[in-house]
């Protein structure tokens, strides 16, 4: 049966009987690490966003294919960080200079300064992304982030009508660690000391556009680090 335009995984019954431990290394060998072979709607977002022959960094950038079209579209100079050596190599062999990071390891610093730095479906899957928010911002111009809307209708329509929170996991709980609503996400940039410069929903309902903190599913943000 084909699904219904306004499915979102995030709204799924959760199976707690199949939690397991989560390994990115093994993640990405079940789904398969070859870099992705179109831009997703978050992406294109991103892709307009970023001026012809910038600096980019993308940090957590699994198998995206964003840095590949910037390169080739736009003759940035890119770089990709991620936490899975599969997929470092896997952008290696795509000629897009990757490294491994643990963006979570208090180690963790950037060196480089870049123009923009991407980091796209990833804060929400750290106990502590005001500290990663910190090091980032301090290596660039401009952030270019996004993160799923808790405020979304359907998961406030999943808890009303059906009692149950949004799941917004796969393998196991900790995956998602910490949520915003559109609203919330705009202080929390604001408190870290980032200036939005726009946002715009990347799917969701028809009205994501007027009214996203509550149609915008999954949200992104160009914000300037005010260096």
């Amino acid at each position: 049966m084909a699904r219904s335009k306004f499915y979102f995984p995030g709204s799924r019954k959760p199976n707690f009987s199949k939690i397991k431990r989560v390994s990115y290394d093994d993640y990405w060998t079940e789904r398969g690490f070859q870099m992705r072979s179109k831009l997703m709607e978050r992406e294109v977002i991103f892709f307009d966003w970023i001026t012809r022959g910038s600096t980019v960094l993308d940090v957590g950038c699994g198998t995206s294919r964003l840095l590949f079209e910037l390169k080739a579209q736009k003759q940035c100079r890119v770089a990709g960080a991620d936490i899975s050596p599969l997929v470092v190599a896997s952008l290696q062999q795509a000629g897009i200079d990757a490294f491994v990071a643990n963006i979570e390891d208090s180690a963790f610093q950037l060196i480089d300064h870049y123009d923009y730095i991407i980091c796209s479906e990833t804060i929400e899957h750290l106990s502590q992304p005001e500290e990663l928010i910190a090091k980032l911002k301090a290596a660039a111009d401009y952030l270019v982030l996004s993160v799923p809307n808790s405020a979304f209708y359907r998961y406030r329509l999943g808890l009303m009508f059906r009692g149950r929170f949004f799941t917004q996991w796969m393998s196991h709980p900790s995956e998602h660690l910490r949520y915003w609503s559109h609203t919330d996400f705009l202080d929390w940039l604001s408190a870290m000391g980032l200036t939005v410069v726009t946002f715009k929903a990347s799917n969701g309902f028809e009205l994501k556009d007027i009214w996203p903190n509550m149609f915008g599913h999954q949200i992104c943000y160009l914000a300037k680090t005010n260096r």
